[in-house]
């Protein structure tokens, strides 16, 4: 049983490192398919009546701890000194605003529609009202520099006001 599990990683993280390689020239983000590739593994055992381990109640740390991987490593490049305070201001406030009038908006369709409350509504609300940066950051990586830092900027704001506001809703 170890031994398969063992194999079973290692492939995997094989599929991965293909995914990061071809993704500059397919032009779609290894996040997108190692999410397809986590769906069909996910069928397939079913399917064949595969045990798999229950990792639902640390999924959600896992995923957290990705995310946050993710925006440190896109922002490894960035430089931040007083001539960019007036860039990072425009990049938090195109990140901030969209993302509270969606957020917003939709918590009170999931109240009207929903029959919950406004404080589960935005709760449920927030997360689709951004940009994954775990798509975002590694699709960026092809355009001119000053697009690129600004993605990033907007991108790990929008990461730290939901990973927030998440929390704090909870």
């Amino acid at each position: 049983m170890t031994i398969s599990i063992i194999i079973s990683i290692s492939i995997l993280l094989l599929l991965a490192y293909v995914f990061d390689i071809t993704a500059s020239k397919t032009k779609i983000p290894s996040v997108i398919l190692l999410l397809l590739l986590g769906w069909t593994v996910g069928q397939i055992s079913n399917r064949l009546e595969i045990p798999t381990l229950n990792l639902n109640p640390i999924l959600p740390i896992l995923g957290t701890v990705g995310l946050i991987l993710i925006v440190l490593e896109g922002s490894l490049e960035l430089e931040l000194n007083k001539s960019k305070f007036s860039f990072v201001g425009k990049a938090s406030l195109i990140a901030f605003l969209p993302m509270l009038l969606f957020s917003l908006g939709l918590a009170f369709a999931f109240q009207y529609f929903g029959n919950t409350t406004f404080k589960i509504g935005l709760a449920n609300a927030i997360p689709f009202a951004i940009i994954s940066s775990a798509i975002a950051i590694p699709s960026a990586q092809n355009l001119i520099a000053k697009d690129k830092e600004f993605i990033t900027y907007e991108s790990s704001l929008l990461t730290f006001l939901v990973l927030y506001f998440s929390i704090s809703l909870l």
